[in-house]
Order: C-alpha cells, then structure tokens, then sequence
C-alpha cells in the first residue's frame, strides 16, 4: 500500500514538474504562427473548435524544438500535422512514408460510397477498402504507394461546405501528399457508380468482376494530356480483359465539377469501379486487374 502510494505521489510531482516547464517553456518560446494559417483558421471554420485547433498549432511550434526536460514527454508525443490537417483538425491513419520510391498516392473523393456487404456480418465496405486492397497488390509488384485516409467528410462538415466541395478537400490533400512526398507521381481516384449490377458486373473466364469506367474532366485547360493517358488505358483493359470496361466518360457543363483535380498532374486518374450491388470480392477481382494494368502503364513510362 505503501509503495502505491509513493507511486502515486511521484507521479503528481512529475505532472507538477512538467506543468511548470510547459508554461516556462512557452512564456519564452517565439512562436511564430503563420498569419495565413490564422486566416484560413478564422475565415473557413467558424465554429467552436477554433480554440482548440489554435491551440494544436500552438503545440505544433513547440513539437519542433528540442527540449530536454519532462516536457518532452508531453509535447514529443504530438505529431507535426500538415496545413491542411490544421484546417480540419482531423488525425489521419496513414504516416508520412519516408522513401523515394514511393510513387503512387491513392485516395476516394467520395469516401461514403459503399458495396454490398455480407448480411451475415456488419462490414460496410467501401471504396477506401478498395483503395486499401490496391496498395497490397501493388506492393506485389514492387509498387510502393500510399493510401489517404483522412476524413473528407469531416473537413467538409467542420469548414461547412457542401457535398460538392469534396473536390476541394482532396486537392488540398493532393497538394500536401504530393509536398511531403515528391516522389509521388501518379494519383489514384477511386469511386463507386450508382449504376445496376447487370450494367456494372461482367463474367470473364468463369469470374466476375465489376466493371471499371474512366472520367475524363473536359474543363481542365490541358485535358488532352489527361485523355492522351486515359486512352492508354483504356485500350489495355480492352486488350487484356474485354468488357471490363463501361469505357471513357467525357464531362463538362453545368453540374458537373469538370476538372476532377486532373489538372493537378496529366497521371491523375478518377476510376469508377462497380455500382453498389456489387460484391467486395467482384470488386477485389477488379482491382487486381487495376493493378496490373498500372504496372503495365507504370513499367511503359518508366521505359
């Protein structure tokens, strides 16, 4: 009893020891917040969260230092987040991957959208469990690739803008992704249709997949870059598993986003895979096919 007592009060003595440094320690640290940051803070999230998200930034300054005392214990323990997480305020399953080979970043712009799922267990699948499914396959083929996780819907709900402003939730993630990893070259958008599972499943030698449809924006100044790749991959799958693909969705007009952040790089792809009826082994089957065609597309740009 003794002892846990002690324990207990060595404990308290160091929490007290810790306080007292923390708020030496930033009594006297310049923190020098990035106005832009504040903007964006002040502007795009109005709501009761701003104290808190000022104050992860806060934390974020100091993570930076070196400090070699028990407030270290405390602050190490906080990850340096990216500019667009500070907007949000979101963690995010996924580490920054230190190594330049990694070379494919793959994320869903719609999130939510979901696959039959087994009526036995309450799994909703999705297509970030597709995106999932593709990094492991990838990596069969020697494809280091990293798969975001982050929360778009949550960005969306805590800046408040509508379903259609999910594009800019993932050009903000393209452009973080794409700066704390420059090696990444080719970006994966993958989505779910809302078509009927005839229109969206095909049998081939006895196993069926879901059908894959590409979207081409129109309305990105250099979309003939974008087709240029989009053509090369369409006629693989053609070549190579005919009827897998519904073909190119050409888009532009009123309604439509129009770009589908392709203008980010002429290797930014938005592949619809399936419909909702479709099973998550239909749509595993097809993404092994995806995969195989990005070797193949991958290995012939590296040549």
């Amino acid at each position: 009893m003794k002892i846990k007592l002690f324990k207990i009060v060595i404990i308290i003595i160091i929490v007290i020891i810790s306080f007292s440094y923390t708020i030496k320690y930033l009594d006297n640290v310049e923190l020098n917040i990035d106005k832009s940051t504040l903007d964006i803070l002040i502007e795009e999230s109005e709501n009761t969260n701003i104290k808190r998200k000022i104050i992860s930034k806060i934390v974020n300054i100091v993570s930076e230092k070196e400090i070699i005392n028990p407030v270290s214990i405390v602050v190490n323990s906080y990850k340096v987040r990216s500019d667009e997480e500070k907007v949000s305020n979101i963690d995010t399953k996924v580490e920054k991957v230190e190594t330049t080979k990694t070379i494919v970043y793959i994320y869903n712009t719609h999130q939510g959208e979901k696959y039959e799922s087994p009526k036995e267990i309450n799994i909703n699948y999705s297509v970030l469990d597709a995106s999932y499914y593709l990094q492991k396959v990838l990596k069969k083929y020697n494809i280091e690739s990293i798969v975001e996780s982050k929360s778009i819907n949550d960005i969306l709900t805590t800046n408040k803008w509508n379903y259609a402003s999910s594009y800019r939730v993932s050009r903000m993630f393209l452009e973080s992704a794409k700066k704390d990893i420059p090696s990444l070259e080719y970006y994966i958008d993958i989505h779910r249709d809302s078509v009927s599972k005839n229109k969206s499943t095909i049998e081939i030698n006895g196993k069926k997949y879901a059908k894959v449809m590409l979207l081409l924006g129109l309305e990105n100044d250099n979309y003939k870059e974008n087709e240029k790749n989009i053509i090369k991959l369409e006629e693989w799958l053609e070549t190579n598993y005919k009827g897998i693909s519904r073909g190119i969705y050409r888009k532009k007009g009123k309604g439509v986003n129009g770009i589908y952040n392709q203008d980010f790089s002429s290797n930014c792809f938005l592949i619809e895979v399936g419909g909702e009826e479709n099973t998550f082994e239909e749509v595993e089957n097809t993404i092994d096919v995806i995969a195989e065609m990005l070797n193949y597309y991958i290995g012939e740009n590296n040549d």
